[in-house]
């Protein structure tokens, strides 16, 4: 699917910003955002209850909270997340984060 083809979402409050690279029914779904610096969205674990995900940053600094562990990931980080739990992407920087969410049915 060429960039121009792949949806592009924005917070309106946040400025948060998804883009979907994968073609639609993809067995893996890639996800390119952007996180503005300061914002925070979480994530209830039923988000999470049906797929496997790794998050790659691509640039700039996330602090990622999987229910209790806190894991701070800078540029070229990956990190395979665990057992569906309550989570929360934040961007302590003052710059945007950006960042790759791969996405696998379980």
């Amino acid at each position: 699917m060429s960039k121009q083809e792949q949806p592009v979402w924005t917070d309106p409050e946040t400025g948060y910003t998804r883009r979907a690279i994968s073609p639609r029914n993809a067995l893996l779904e890639l996800v390119d955002v952007t996180l503005p610096p300061g914002v925070r969205v979480p994530y209830p674990a039923s988000a999470f209850a049906f797929q496997h995900q790794q998050i790659w940053v691509l640039a700039g600094t996330l602090e990622f909270r999987e229910g209790a562990a806190l894991h701070l990931l800078k540029e070229g980080d990956c990190l395979m997340l665990g057992a569906p739990s309550d989570c929360v992407f934040f961007n302590p920087s003052d710059g945007p984060s950006r960042y790759l969410v791969a996405l696998a049915r379980r």
